[in-house]
């Protein structure tokens, strides 16, 4: 059976993290995981993506992958 794309982006959390980088979204939500996980508790005055002490996490659908799906209505993707 041939590989199709879906067995391509999928092949590993980096490669499918990667994939979805690429596509161009203004709102995502592993930037809504992210601003819940990390923005709700900083304290700095000029938090942006310069000064950002969670630069790894920032806009990174692979630190959004490896996050525990929560059932008790923490969801990210809810």
């Amino acid at each position: 059976m041939a590989k199709t794309y879906f067995d391509q982006i999928t092949a590993s959390p980096a490669v499918l993290a990667e994939f979805l980088a690429s596509i161009p979204a203004l709102e995502t939500p592993w930037d809504e995981a992210f601003q819940r996980t990390y923005c709700a508790a900083c304290s700095a005055e000029n938090c942006d993506a310069e000064n950002c002490p969670h630069q790894a996490e920032r806009n990174s659908p692979e630190w959004f992958l490896a996050q525990e799906v929560a059932d008790s209505g923490n969801d990210p993707l809810r």
